[in-house]
């Protein structure tokens, strides 16, 4: 979720109102601080995904523009403008150069594999309230987060058939903005996710289409959490939004460990090439950033 005025204005009041009685975790947050250095400037930078060949591809919930990201020239690009989109929200790599993004109710096909970048609307989620997050779970299946309705729809790019495979209080929106789960991860078996106003992260086991297998881990209720990301060491990181902040997470601890500091960070992608494997891509109100990672 990005960083605006208007939103933010109305988060410091959610945030002293939000009833967390029901939460008894707390985090306790380290500190391991590296610079984050800007790599372009860039405006309310919602959510990124990054290619194989080292472009950052970037999405605006306020402008259907994907835009392209080159960190060696450090420039910036529009990649295409999705028709038929108004904003754009979660993006994932479904298949090689291959992309899933929200649109608005919408989930899109953008594909690279030709000689010029194209956009498909797949179908709407037309019950949808505000889906955000993206997290893919096999090279035809994406999970969406609603965060209006604190839900989670399994998604088939190839027929565009859609069902709610998830839903828990855990994810439900709270406080004066309707807005619940945020960041949404999917790795071997386990679906990660942030509850932005909730200030909450947690884990659930799932089968191969998304439906749970278990009970839902809240691993802590002190923290703001927007996107998140793996890394090649398996650990989580997780941008921490109105805590300026991008935080590391073991997962087999469950800790955060703050690594760098981002102002209003809303996303986060590691990089592809030899050259950059080991640097974390942050998506802020007002850029990428780019952070070395020891790993």
């Amino acid at each position: 979720m990005v960083q605006t005025t208007s939103v933010w204005g109305a988060l410091s009041l959610v945030l002293h109102l939000t009833n967390l009685q029901s939460f008894v975790l707390a985090a306790e947050i380290k500190s391991r601080q590296t610079a984050a250095t800007q790599v372009v400037k860039l405006a309310s930078t919602e959510n990124l995904a990054v290619r194989s060949n080292g472009q950052i591809l970037a999405t605006n919930m306020n402008s259907a523009n994907l835009y392209s990201v080159d960190p060696v020239a450090k420039t910036s690009t529009t990649a295409i403008s999705v028709t038929g989109a108004t904003g754009l929200s979660g993006i994932g790599e479904v298949s090689p150069d291959v992309f899933a993004v929200i649109g608005g109710k919408g989930i899109y096909k953008v594909d690279f594999t030709g000689s010029s970048p194209k956009s498909t609307l797949i179908k709407q989620i037309t019950e949808a309230s505000n889906l955000n997050g993206l997290a893919v779970l096999n090279n035809d299946t994406v999970l969406v987060a609603d965060a209006g309705k604190g839900s989670v729809f399994r998604f088939t790019i190839s027929t565009g058939a859609y069902s709610v495979a998830l839903s828990d209080p855990t994810m439900a929106p709270t406080g004066g903005i309707p807005f619940g789960i945020d960041g949404i991860k999917y790795k071997d078996g386990v679906v990660w996710y942030t509850n932005i106003f909730k200030n909450s992260f947690h884990k659930i086991p799932v089968d191969e289409t998304g439906k749970a297998t278990g009970a839902v881990t809240t691993l802590w209720t002190n923290l703001m959490g927007d996107d998140l990301c793996f890394g090649p060491n398996g650990k989580i990181y997780i941008a921490t939004n109105g805590g300026n902040s991008v935080v590391e997470v073991d997962p087999a601890v469950g800790k955060p460990t703050s690594i760098a500091t981002v102002t209003g960070s809303t996303s986060c992608g590691f990089g592809r090439t030899e050259k950059d494997k080991d640097v974390i891509y942050v998506g802020a109100g007002q850029g990428i950033y780019a952070v070395t990672v020891k790993l």
